[in-house]
């Protein structure tokens, strides 16, 4: 009797490591996938981001070429004109 009962706790105990075992590894790999989303969220993020400024400066170029390629003549006579000035008493 006594051996049947130490080897049912003996049992027991393998199977209670076997399992503690598996969540580690379970927990181990949950722990590298999270890791790795993470990293990939990050990297997607990147290069969310990059391609905003990219298209941002060009934006900026465009923007400036246009400005830049209108023609702006200044005609100046001689003459001066002056804001008419209000006083108040």
């Amino acid at each position: 009797m006594k051996k049947i009962v130490l080897v049912s706790v003996l049992g027991t105990a393998a199977i209670a490591n076997a399992q503690t075992g598996l969540r580690t590894t379970h927990t181990t790999t949950m722990d590298g996938l999270r890791d790795a989303r993470k990293q990939m969220e990050v990297q997607t993020e990147n290069s969310i981001l990059e391609k905003l400024e990219a298209q941002r400066m060009e934006d900026e170029k465009k923007r400036f070429r246009e400005f830049d390629s209108l023609n702006f003549s200044v005609v100046n006579d001689g003459t001066q004109t002056s804001a008419p000035t209000t006083s108040s008493f």
